[in-house]
């Protein structure tokens, strides 16, 4: 029996599936999708693998034998095992990149190689000079850390070959050992060894009948509770076990993230006729039995949460199990209460802000079929769900659903596809402002279109104004507008709430000197640095570098540093010194560093406990806040312009978005945009919510520069810390691509826009470049990209690179 096994620590160069024979004695525990540890490489270092294929064939050569087995059972399914192929294939990650980004990371493993000592007299005359010193301290050796001690010392030091010949000598033996990063958790119980234990036929104390009377009655419950509810301590108890009365023993327990909610009796959820029929349809395409994908625009505020639970609700009845995913961790807590109202504690939460032990255990709850519905970001889409018949990705085309951070560089769509496929499910894509190649897709058949295009209630849209900041006076001119000011005011004495968005952390943007033009900039990125008065430090956002502030400036000596542009810390100032009787809270990355303080600060404006949220990007999207009746947007403009074609779409989406948050709870909203550029038709369409407008411009713009959805985009990236050598490679990887298309025999559709450098060339000491080709997405096209990623990435002056293909991502 040969497995095939994806092993750790394995770079794209030579990743693949490696050969390993299964032990005759282990080969019944051999599973596909089981984890095992495996000798590796020519120094034989254990390492963490998983057995993605078990062959019964005659090896060529004499393969290495699996050292022990991590799993009884397997820790994938067969469906997971295909995903794992599935991102092989199609984002150029290796096996084991893969399964660590669908397993979560408490899983894994820590192996430790072992040796054991056996002190042998014979054939010492065949033994070096040095041999025999090193037996001399192997057996002065006090014990087994002593001996691992030795040994690794000698093989640090150049004595591999002696350390090998004393393993022929069986004078030593190595063994692995496993010890799970994170252990289960687990409480302390205790129960009546024997059911029919008659309390009178033995001499009990009084606390001990009190104890064995309790769980008579309960059966079996945690010593905790015994002491308790009954009064005494674990003494009694652990006494009661000595005379064999009552039985301890250890049971598991999950670390949940959320407290479950007991479902509540609400009177029942009546849709709209638009809804009614949304959901009509939505069904109708489930029923067709064939695996589908279905588009829902729907304006802010027009209740595509109710047409969700609608749906779930159907499905949960015809025993099927649905994904929920939502672009921000943000979003979870809301969306999660609105749901654990209505299907209790048959939910999992998936998402990056969980501790390792909560992701842990949700997903064994996942794995083991206890719960019906998962809600998360995008790490949600690898919920091992074996009878899943929907995925819901709200905000659909929100950015946060492409990693393009680390490998692999999926999208959560393209994921999602390939599980609706698996089985058979429905893939439900829904947004107020949608991607234009998902509405693309939509217009042309590819996928079902469905709109709703009233708010849910009679709720109205918000008014919208565009504040032209050309005529504010110069001398006023400050993060918030005289304008703006005037009408939080009206809202603070209406007792309503108001929300302002700036999508710039910290408290001042530039610090410049005012004689020879310096500007302060992160010595590890090629990014200016932000001053945060919250802490006086200047700090880079990218790399996290953070230093005090100069008094002086270090070009030239000068004493005059003026800071300039605005943050999320000088606009709480500005707002506190306008309204100093407002509660003002703020909600940015530096203010919500944890889950817990994230859904704290959510909760409190939610209950009426501030007046006013200044905040980032956090704010824009999917929050419910019924009491919101303003929301200003400050430097609009800043969205407008970036080196990604996408900016606009971005831009569009996010300032759709946060006017949406306005009006949502039965009163008139109001929504204020500060401008330069009143007349750019996107601030104009954004502010009458008019998507069908926008799509058209865009779509005309994509086709005559030909972007996606007419095409698609492959960045190639390398980076290192030799600015020469990154462009050495990248240099190389374009010759090399030149002459992997030469020779082909079918015709890969390809256009090569040549090397650039981003904008941020440099960070965290990393220099960067970039190539980009636009292409068709097909499997002729990965299977010569990967070719030729892989054969630069071995040449010898890309030694000291990192190159990767990234399929649809953000070119930034």
């Amino acid at each position: 029996m040969i497995a095939k096994i994806a092993v750790e620590k394995t770079s794209i160069r030579f990743d693949r599936l490696f050969d390993y024979a299964v032990p005759d004695h282990q080969q019944a525990q051999a599973k596909i999708g089981c984890r095992v540890s495996v000798p590796f490489g020519n120094a034989n270092q254990y390492r963490q693998g998983v057995i993605l294929d078990i062959k019964n064939d005659q090896p060529e050569i004499k393969l290495k034998t699996i050292a022990g087995f991590l799993d009884d059972q397997p820790i994938l399914s067969s469906k997971m095992v295909d995903i794992v192929f599935y991102l092989v294939h199609s984002t150029f990650c290796t096996y084991y990149e893969a399964i660590r980004t669908i397993l979560p990371a408490g899983f894994s493993y820590f192996l430790k190689k072992s040796y054991q000592f056996i002190d042998r007299l014979e054939g010492l005359e065949n033994y070096s000079p040095h041999q025999l010193e090193l037996l001399s301290f192997l057996r002065k050796a006090a014990n087994q850390q002593e001996v691992d001690r030795i040994v690794q010392h000698q093989l640090e030091s150049g004595h591999r070959s002696d350390i090998d010949f004393l393993i022929q000598q069986q004078v030593l033996t190595p063994s692995v050992s496993s010890k799970r990063k994170l252990g289960d958790k687990t409480v302390n119980m205790v129960k009546i060894a024997d059911p029919e234990f008659d309390p009178s036929s033995c001499k009990l104390s009084q606390k001990q009948k009190k104890v064995v009377s309790f769980l008579l009655e309960l059966g079996a419950v945690s010593i905790k509770e015994v002491c308790y509810f009954c009064g005494v301590t674990d003494i009694v108890v652990k006494n009661l076990a000595k005379q064999g009365i009552v039985t301890l023993y250890e049971q598991e327990v999950y670390r949940t993230p959320y407290e479950a909610a007991m479902p509540t009796r609400k009177p029942e959820l009546v849709l709209t006729t638009q809804q009614q029929e949304v959901l009509d349809g939505l069904l109708h395409q489930y029923y067709t039995n064939r695996p589908s994908v279905a588009l829902l625009h729907g304006i802010t505020g027009s209740g595509k949460t109710q047409v969700f639970l609608k749906l779930i609700e159907k499905m949960t009845q015809m025993g099927k199990q649905t994904i929920l995913m939502v672009p921000e961790i943000s979003l979870t807590p809301q969306m999660l209460q609105k749901f654990q109202l209505a299907f209790g504690s048959e939910i999992a939460v998936m998402h990056s802000s969980l501790s390792m032990g909560e992701q842990m255990d949700e997903y064994k709850r996942i794995k083991n079929g206890e719960v019906k519905i998962v809600i998360g970001t995008r790490s949600a889409v690898f919920a091992p769900l074996e009878q899943l018949g929907l995925i819901i990705m709200d905000e659909e085309g929100e950015s946060t659903y492409k990693s393009s951070d680390m490998s692999p560089r999926y999208h959560t769509r393209d994921v999602a596809k390939y599980r609706c496929i698996q089985q058979k499910a429905l893939l439900l894509l829904a947004s107020a402002t949608p991607s234009v190649e998902s509405y693309y897709a939509a217009k042309q058949g590819v996928y079902s279109l469905y709109e709703l295009n009233q708010r849910y209630a009679d709720a109205q849209l918000p008014e919208v104004t565009l504040i032209d900041m050309r005529q504010e006076p110069s001398s006023l001119i400050t993060g918030v507008s005289e304008y703006l000011a005037e009408e939080i005011a009206r809202n603070l004495r209406q007792g309503e709430q108001s929300i302002l968005l700036l999508n710039r952390r910290g408290y001042r943007s530039v610090l410049s000197c005012v004689d020879c033009g310096w500007v302060a900039e992160c010595p590890h990125c090629s990014v200016g640095m932000t001053y945060h008065r919250a802490n006086g430090y200047l700090m880079c956002h990218y790399c996290g570098y953070s230093q005090e502030l100069p008094k002086t400036c270090p070009e030239c000596g000068g004493g005059h540093l003026m800071l300039t542009g605005q943050g999320t810390q000088k606009i709480e100032e500005e707002v506190q010194q306008y309204f100093p009787d407002a509660r003002v809270l703020r909600m940015d990355a530096d203010t919500t560093f944890t889950r817990a303080a994230l859904e704290s600060k959510i909760q409190s404006f939610s209950k009426g406990e501030y007046d006013i949220l200044i905040g980032t990007q956090i704010v824009a999207k999917g929050l419910d806040f019924p009491n919101v009746t303003l929301v200003g947007v400050l430097s609009a403009d800043s969205m407008l312009f970036g080196d990604d074609f996408k900016c606009h779409e971005h831009a569009f989406s996010m300032l759709t978005q946060v006017v949406g948050r306005s009006g949502r709870g039965g009163k008139k909203g109001r929504a204020y945009i500060q401008t330069y550029n009143p007349d750019h038709p996107v601030i104009r369409q954004a502010a009458s919510q008019d998507y069908q407008s926008f799509y058209q411009d865009e779509i005309v713009e994509r086709e005559a520069f030909f972007y996606p959805p007419f095409c698609d985009i492959c960045l190639v990236g390398i980076t290192g810390r030799q600015e020469q050598q990154v462009d050495i490679g990248a240099r190389l990887f374009l010759t090399v691509l030149k002459q992997a298309t030469k020779g082909l025999r079918q015709n890969i559709p390809m256009k090569v826009l040549g090397r650039s450098k981003p904008y941020i060339y440099k960070m965290n000491n990393k220099y960067r470049q970039r190539i980009i080709l636009k292409c068709r997405n097909n499997t002729a096209f990965r299977q010569l990209m990967r070719k030729v990623l892989v054969y630069t990435a071995s040449r010898k002056e890309c030694s000291n690179l990192h190159l990767y293909c990234d399929i649809n991502g953000e070119i930034n």
